[in-house]
């Protein structure tokens, strides 16, 4: 069974924030996807760009790769990128490669909603 990579994208109305829904398989076929419809997204510092990775059913190093440079995007540009709802295998790879604090994640969609601090809404994983 093929299991290809696919997103959908959400705007709110104001356009201060973006959510990518990600599923199937974040990988050397896929990754260039993701970069291709949230690299432009995170040169407005004004704007939150949400990952929701509940359904990303694989994530290899290209796909990591791609969600560091991201980050280092947001990092750059003063967007905030956030990992929402990482799946069994994002959590899994963000662990075995000790990435996880580089990133803000958090558990659900309630706290990606506006721009306060999400930091205090993530959930650690050792």
């Amino acid at each position: 069974m093929e299991d290809r990579f696919w997103l959908s994208r959400e705007d709110d109305d104001a356009g201060a924030r973006a959510v990518l829904r990600l599923s199937g398989e974040l990988d050397l076929e896929g990754a260039p996807s993701l970069a291709e419809a949230a690299g432009p997204l995170l040169h407005d510092r004004a704007r939150t760009v949400v990952l929701d990775c509940e359904d990303v059913t694989f994530c290899d190093s290209s796909g990591l790769n791609t969600l560091l440079i991201l980050r280092e995007h947001s990092e750059t540009s003063g967007a905030r990128l956030l990992i929402s709802r990482p799946s069994p295998s994002i959590r899994h790879l963000l662990r075995l490669t000790h990435t996880e604090q580089v990133f803000s994640v958090v558990d659900g969609m309630d706290g990606v909603e506006g721009t306060d601090d999400v930091n205090g809404g993530s959930t650690p994983h050792p």
